[in-house]
């Protein structure tokens, strides 16, 4: 269960790499071992997470992928290693209240149950 997600998260590093260096970032910083490693590390730690939650109900959920990739949204934000996409946390959190570390657990889950449902077809 935990050796499965090492091709897959290989693969997606070197698909995230490659976006990088599309959207602009120079080759000699996208295309480093820490840069790359980064992106394995998160996407074999997103897909690990889901091992014991799958094995403890016994069946893939899409629950799973939203509390994973929010659990990793939060500590990113909270640690200062990710940021909030689409949003604009400063305001939010004047505005509401809303802790940037909280709304990246809703974005960063979100996104991932949107992935997960329409693309994957889990079931809840």
């Amino acid at each position: 269960c935990l050796l499965q997600p090492i091709s897959s998260s290989a693969i997606g590093a070197v698909i995230l790499t490659g976006l990088d260096i599309f959207q602009g970032t120079p080759a000699q910083y996208a295309l480093t071992p820490r840069a790359v490693g980064q992106y394995f590390g998160i996407l074999y730690v997103y897909n690990a997470v889901q091992c014991p939650m799958e094995a403890i109900q016994g069946r893939p959920s899409l629950w799973h992928n939203i509390i994973s990739a929010g659990m990793l949204g939060y500590l990113g934000v909270s640690s200062g290693r990710l940021g909030v996409p689409f949003v604009n946390p400063m305001m939010l959190y004047y505005q509401y209240g809303i802790r940037p570390p909280v709304l990246a657990f809703g974005v960063y889950g979100g996104m991932a149950g949107l992935l997960a449902g329409m693309l994957g077809g889990k079931p809840f």
